[in-house]
């Protein structure tokens, strides 16, 4: 328990670091730009999760270029933001990170049109890196595009099969595309960047199983849960205590006994991170950063949950 909870903070203290040096540089790029104000409202109060995943993954391979990797890791962070303007306008959401979000204070049009110039900057910035990077870009944007569509035309709850295939292209694909592009910008074999990119699509899987579980759980979905569960409260109440103590085990136990809402998705958590753990034995990468990179996903997943209470 005390070593689980070491890397924990290991790893916090890790991504805090390095998002000072990436803050640093995003106001660096926007400082001269006519539109700097509208993309800082876009991107403000991100977790900067994507990018942060980037930039040490690129460490842990060897990377060099620090400065190439800071960018793509920015163009990241923009492809991001502009995918969060357009899905609050399609499902009409108010808020986003506790504020109006941005389609309610600059209007429909205007957000639609800023979104679209936002991801040209994110295209504009990894084409200046190469065809390489710029195609692994627009795969991942056409993969979470076709995951937004699926979920809209869904009209009952997907199978599992179907749930992981949104979750693949919805969410997944950008942490994919994170983790191929630090691959390449470090130089590694083909069999490793494959391995990346594989690492980097469980890694964003488990991150939305952390986002829909916390929104089975919070307010929005409570009244759903119980109807079907008459000790939900004492469930949550529960699940509380565990992810303030970071306990992910006795979460997942708690979620267990959700099963009859949605069975399969801490059957789909466990996978991934049995198969997360194959995977970062096989990296080529030091002690330390295979034990940062084993706890990356688990902290996504309790980051994402713990945001609800």
């Amino acid at each position: 328990m005390g070593e689980t909870i070491q890397r924990y903070q290991g790893l916090e203290e890790a991504l805090a670091q390095r998002r000072v040096e990436l803050e640093s540089w995003i106001a660096q790029k926007l400082v001269s730009r006519s539109d700097r104000m509208i993309i800082e409202r876009a991107i403000e109060g991100g977790k900067r999760l994507r990018p942060l995943f980037l930039i040490l993954l690129f460490e842990a391979l060897g990377g060099r270029d620090r400065r190439i990797a800071l960018d793509v890791a920015f163009a990241l962070e923009l492809a991001h933001a502009a995918s969060l303007m357009h899905d609050d306008i399609i499902d009409w959401d108010r808020l986003r990170r506790g504020k109006p979000a941005l389609w309610r204070q600059i209007g429909i049009s205007k957000a639609v049109i800023e979104g679209h110039r936002i991801i040209n900057l994110a295209f504009k910035t990894v084409l200046e890196k190469g065809i390489e990077i710029s195609r692994i870009f627009l795969e991942a944007w056409d993969k979470a595009s076709l995951g937004v569509l699926e979920e809209i035309l869904s009209t009952t709850p997907p199978s599992k099969l179907l749930y992981i295939r949104i979750i693949e292209n919805k969410t997944a694909s950008l942490f994919a595309a994170a983790a191929e592009s630090a691959a390449v910008l470090a130089g590694v074999p083909h069999d490793v960047r494959l391995l990346a990119k594989g690492y980097g699509r469980l890694v964003g899987i488990v991150y939305q199983l952390g986002d829909d579980y916390a929104d089975m759980i919070s307010n929005r979905g409570l009244a759903k849960l119980l109807k079907s569960f008459g000790m939900v409260e004492e469930l949550v109440r529960q699940g509380y205590i565990a992810l303030k103590s970071g306990r992910l085990m006795e979460l997942l136990k708690l979620w267990d006994a959700l099963r009859g809402f949605q069975g399969y998705i801490p059957e789909v958590l466990h996978e991934s991170l049995r198969e997360i753990d194959l995977i970062t034995e096989r990296l080529p990468v030091s002690p330390d950063f295979r034990d940062l990179l084993r706890e990356f996903p688990r902290y996504c997943f309790l980051r994402m949950v713990k945001e609800i209470g």
